[in-house]
């Protein structure tokens, strides 16, 4: 999967989170393309990329679900909020989508940094 312009997402999102930001990466069917990845978490994301790449996967497949059940639209984005941190999950396609996570503490206004992602998509 392609975004439009990789630096000036990654420039938004910066300027959004700060150093709170951790990682901004696509993916398709084939694997995931890591645009950012903070200096301290690339131990981490080569450990668990293949594991997570997997699971984006899956939740792309069962949006069409949630958003029957939902009945609310199109999902947008889902979020996974854990100790360390908070992962945003774009899918815009079956098998295709836009992850992007920060630091759990990072104080983000939640609609401007969600649409900033959606709209490089």
């Amino acid at each position: 999967m392609v975004i439009d312009d990789a630096d000036a997402l990654v420039a938004a999102l910066r300027e959004q989170a700060g150093d709170a930001l951790r990682v901004v990466a696509t993916y398709d069917r084939d694997g995931y393309d890591p645009v950012y990845v903070r200096e301290d978490v690339e131990g981490h994301l080569t450990a668990q990329a293949e594991r997570v790449h997997d699971e984006l996967v899956l939740q792309g497949l069962g949006r069409g679900h949630l958003e029957d059940l939902f009945d609310a639209g199109d999902l947008q984005c889902s979020i996974h909020r854990f100790d360390d941190l908070t992962a945003f999950h774009f899918a815009s396609g079956e098998f295709s989508g836009l992850f992007v996570s920060v630091d759990s503490e990072a104080d983000l206004p939640l609609a401007t940094f969600a649409e900033t992602c959606k709209e490089s998509l």
